[in-house]
């Protein structure tokens, strides 16, 4: 279970609804990966119908109040309602309080694997290829990712189901690893002009290609006795039969063009989604439907890209950067003994937007319960492995950060105003040259509080006075 502000689950749910594509930003470790899977999953499922999750929404089409009640029906998110969004609320996972034959009998696997994709982006990603997946010449075969089956499904319960059609969502964790407008440049256009049914017709949006033929192509799992037979669906597709629900499923994709106006075909959605060909076939192009959102997690430091302004202009973006352990942590076992030591910490680098999320916490407290002693004993070691060694950067970043962490790593926690006080002091008498012993004597201690970690501190401030840049490594 996470817990997350009630206002920025509402402004989340908020902008889903009102844009198919959200990116949320923020510092490692604050949940916002998390956050993102279980709200997608949530609703994607959407209300249970006679024991299953049939995927439709409570109240029908997509806005701010039917998102709200399907997560409430579903047990993701308590009541909403309230008027001080800064009251933290848990969010939970889909079937946490269902047992495990309740949770098959509601087909929440099989909602997961078909309405939600989860892509975590890798640096070298440069073309829409990563998104989609790949055709191998050598194999004849089309191998396609969790994306493009996402993207297809929600097409075909688009036709079938309208503007009420089940959610589907794509999550692509840390998306600016690499360019998000040369992988993504595809969906950022066609986001745009999107599907629409008016009446009973059936208007195409703007179509992307796939792969280069003109025809469908095999997945890896299609099964090499159908291949050829007059009486599979992708043959009938090939040959333009338009007898059976699936040719009439992807009529459209195969033939249609941007912004044509058509009937809207009545298709069997058992028979088409629930079938065996729709996961082995893949149309040579395909196009937006609303029912389909873009989630994104952002980091932002050294190693990611910026945003370029075609992504920022078709997004919402949410920051997650106030972190507030005691609303968060308070009940995880064994916060109350490092509690006074994190807050102090998260203080003095929150100036510099380099304190540690939720995830830092956890592993800390999972480090305790899993060693003999507590933070008296293995605090030094803990701040030296899980705090000190994402600082890096030059005077502008670490200037106001590294002298009060050395103040706090000498004597302790104190109040931030005083760590600030001795902070000036200690950096008075390191650009003077005095050895780490002479700054010690200043604090009137035989000891530092946290010796491995106020040596590193102390020779990371030598570091940025003599070069002006510093790093743990």
């Amino acid at each position: 279970m996470i817990r997350e502000r009630r206002g920025v689950i509402n402004s989340l749910i908020t902008a889903l609804a009102t844009k198919p594509f959200v990116l949320l930003a923020g510092i490692s470790g604050s949940g916002k990966t998390q956050l993102a899977r279980r709200l997608a999953a949530g609703l994607a499922a959407g209300v249970l119908e006679e024991g299953r999750y049939q995927g439709r929404p409570f109240g029908g089409v997509a806005t701010g109040p039917t998102y709200r009640s399907t997560l409430v029906q579903n047990g993701i998110v308590p009541d909403l309602e309230g008027e001080d969004g800064n009251t933290y609320v848990d969010v939970r996972a889909l079937g946490d309080d269902m047992s495990a034959a309740a949770i098959k009998e509601a087909g929440i696997a099989q909602v997961v694997r078909d309405r939600v994709a989860f892509l975590p982006v890798r640096p070298e990603w440069s073309d829409s290829r990563k998104v989609w997946g790949y055709y191998n010449p050598l194999t004849g075969l089309y191998y396609p990712t969790d994306a493009l089956r996402v993207a297809i499904h929600a097409y075909l319960e688009f036709i079938a189901f309208g503007h009420a059609a089940p959610r589907h969502f794509i999550i692509l964790d840390e998306l600016n690893l690499a360019r998000v407008e040369y992988y993504l440049s595809d969906l950022l256009s066609l986001m745009e002009c999107p599907c629409e049914i008016i009446d009973q017709q059936f208007r195409l949006g703007e179509l992307a290609p796939v792969h280069p033929f003109t025809r469908p192509l095999w997945t890896q799992s299609a099964p090499q006795i159908d291949m050829g037979s007059e009486t599979s669906s992708h043959e009938q597709l090939f040959i333009g039969r338009m007898d059976s629900d699936w040719p009439l499923a992807y009529h459209y994709l195969g033939l249609g063009s941007s912004g044509m106006v058509l009937p809207r075909h009545k298709i069997t959605i058992d028979k088409v989604c629930h079938g065996a060909d729709w996961a082995r076939i893949v149309p040579p192009r395909l196009t937006f439907t609303p029912n389909l959102s873009i989630i994104g997690t952002v980091n932002v430091d050294e190693t990611t890209f910026s945003f370029a302004p075609k992504v920022l202009d078709r997004a919402f973006v949410l920051e997650f950067n106030d972190i507030d352990y005691d609303a968060v942590c308070s009940t995880w076992a064994g916060y109350d003994a490092v509690r006074q030591d994190l807050l102090c910490m998260a203080a003095i680098l929150r100036s510099a937007n380099l304190h540690f999320g939720y995830r830092v916490v956890n592993e800390i407290l999972r480090y305790l319960s899993n060693s003999a002693g507590g933070w008296d004993v293995h605090g030094d070691f803990l701040i030296s492995a899980k705090v000190l060694p994402k600082l890096r950067g030059g005077e502008d970043k670490l200037g106001t950060v590294l002298p009060p962490l050395l103040a706090y790593a000498l004597v302790g926690p104190q109040d931030l105003s005083q760590l600030h006080q001795l902070a000036t002091e200690l950096l008075d008498l390191i650009a003077a040259g005095q050895p780490f012993a002479q700054l010690l004597a200043h604090t009137q201690r035989t000891h530092p509080t946290y010796p491995l970690s106020a040596d590193k501190v102390y020779r990371m401030n030598r570091q940025l006075l003599d070069s002006g840049l510093a790093s743990f490594f």
